[in-house]
């Protein structure tokens, strides 16, 4: 067998592709003239802003909504003694983490939880065992209602990856914002074609592919009794609904198409702009743009 090729992330593959198609079908402001560095400068900060919005935000977003259905659902059908019970929690933990704060630490510099922390973590502990109590019976009520309001979210994110005001909280001082003014037009036609793009992929399964070589090696051991199909299976539909993949997923397939446009961006880079130095051409595109590049910009490189 062929060695498997080493991973990429997938998250910048993934984004940096679609951006790189749009960039294709709308073309370049001729003012800027025809500097492949620019390009991929301009490609690499678009593809960034698009995975945080499109994968971290909107993550948290859908965590936030299943962890506000499940909510509901206990407090809604929990009544009186669930919220007395979420209440005596929230208040032991309090008092627990208060306590701990007080302490005083040994010889080595050891946090001891010991004495007063030590009973108040008890008491924190037994709280705890009587909210799960007063749960229990309405976890699967909760559970379902927490799916159904994944699975809404994740639709309606479907319908429209880019919606209208996407890049509207971008920083002012940075070159989407420059690019959004100075190329008005221009900026229409990219938005529309990066719109196009993304009605026909869904960067999301850039967590699949994240997941696979895990996946993998648990597959590989001894005694496993799942192949790995089975487990991919497992991990999504215990991730759909955080990473919104709510469909059977045929990886075999995923995995090969991801690869190729892993290779159709690294020959885009290759091509536009050989020996790219994204610090370099980053302060050029922004130079070209009339922008002073932000000093924490410098910052977030060496990190």
């Amino acid at each position: 067998m062929k060695p498997r090729p080493a991973e990429p992330y997938w998250p910048a593959v993934l984004t940096d592709w679609c951006v790189i198609q749009a960039l294709g079908k709308a073309g370049w402001p001729q003012r800027l003239g025809g500097r492949g560095d620019l390009q991929a400068a301009f490609v690499a900060e678009v593809s960034w802003y698009l995975r945080f919005r499109a994968f971290y935000l909107r993550e948290l977003e859908a965590e936030n909504l299943i962890l506000s259905a499940i909510e509901s659902v206990y407090a809604e059908l929990g009544g009186v003694a669930y919220a007395a019970a979420k209440q005596q929690t929230e208040a032991a933990q309090s008092e627990f983490l208060s306590a701990l704060g007080r302490s005083t630490r040994d010889s080595i510099g050891v946090l001891q939880i010991v004495g007063e922390p030590k009973r108040l973590q008890e008491r924190m502990r037994l709280r705890a065992q009587n909210l799960d109590a007063c749960r229990r019976p309405l976890s699967t009520i909760a559970r379902n209602a927490a799916q159904q309001a994944a699975a809404t979210y994740w639709r309606q994110v479907s319908a429209c990856r880019l919606p209208e005001g996407f890049f509207a909280h971008v920083p002012e001082a940075g070159a989407i914002a420059a690019m959004r003014a100075r190329f008005d037009i221009w900026w229409a036609l990219f938005l529309h074609s990066l719109r196009a793009v993304l009605r026909e992929t869904n960067p999301s399964y850039a967590r699949l592919l994240e997941a696979l070589p895990q996946l993998r090696a648990d597959a590989a051991r001894p005694g496993q009794k799942f192949v790995l199909t089975a487990l991919v299976q497992q991990w999504r539909e215990t991730n759909a609904a955080r990473f919104g993949l709510l469909k059977d997923i045929h990886f075999p397939v995923v995995e090969q198409r991801a690869f190729v446009k892993y290779r159709q961006v690294q020959d885009w880079f290759g091509h536009h702009a050989p020996g790219y130095n994204h610090e370099a051409a980053t302060a050029a595109l922004y130079a070209a743009l009339g922008r002073v590049l932000p000093a924490q910009r410098q910052a977030s490189w060496n990190n």
